[in-house]
């Protein structure tokens, strides 16, 4: 009766290692270990999308069609962030057309219209943003020139006022056309287009 005893003692000791060892398994089946962060460099060129206005000025006793055009353009060199995000530069193409279809001025900007106005390192790593047209007074057309960061977290730019006068000559000054007096507009533009247009 006692070896019955003892073989019955030695198959619950033996059931209970088994379970126990079963369900160690079990645990160590359960444990869920996260997936290791991997960075992935962004290799990718991203640029703004493209915009063009268009605006009918008097001026000087007439009447012109004033045409914006902005596009990334790839021969430009590429700009380089302070985050290392890489972006196409912008040209801004400005024509300026008479009431008879003639064109009075046309011509493609580049953010080196601003060399000399801003510093060497931030022209570098920004772009060109926007060039609106703002209004006109006794010095000629006026628009609002912006240079700074596309990136859609920040609202960081340069303004510049952007002048042509009766010739067809372009200037060039830093500041905001707010507070010029004279001008001949009920609007003032934003110089910076909406970033949130920005594609890749």
């Amino acid at each position: 009766m006692k070896m019955v005893y003892a073989a019955l003692a030695s198959l619950l000791v033996m059931g209970s290692l088994a379970s126990c060892e079963k369900e160690k398994k079990q645990t160590l089946n359960n444990i869920i270990v996260p997936p290791r962060e991997v960075s992935v460099p962004d290799t990718i060129i991203h640029q703004m999308n493209e915009t063009e206005s268009n605006d009918e000025v008097s001026w000087v006793g007439s009447v012109y069609k004033v045409k914006t055009h902005r596009y990334s353009n790839d021969s430009l060199s590429v700009v380089t962030d302070e985050t290392g995000k890489r972006y196409r530069n912008n040209v801004i193409l400005v024509k300026i057309t008479r009431k008879d279809g003639s064109t009075f001025f046309e011509k493609k900007f580049t953010k080196a219209l601003f060399d000399g106005l801003v510093d060497d390192d931030y022209l570098k790593k920004n772009l060109l943003l926007g060039l609106v047209y703002n209004g006109t007074d006794k010095d000629g057309l006026h628009f609002l020139g912006s240079v700074g960061s596309p990136d859609i977290l920040t609202e960081e730019y340069v303004p510049f006022i952007v002048t042509i006068n009766k010739n067809g000559e372009v200037s060039v000054e830093k500041g905001n056309l707010d507070t010029r007096e004279g001008v001949d507009s009920d609007e003032t533009n934003k110089p910076v287009p909406e970033k949130s247009d920005e594609v890749v």
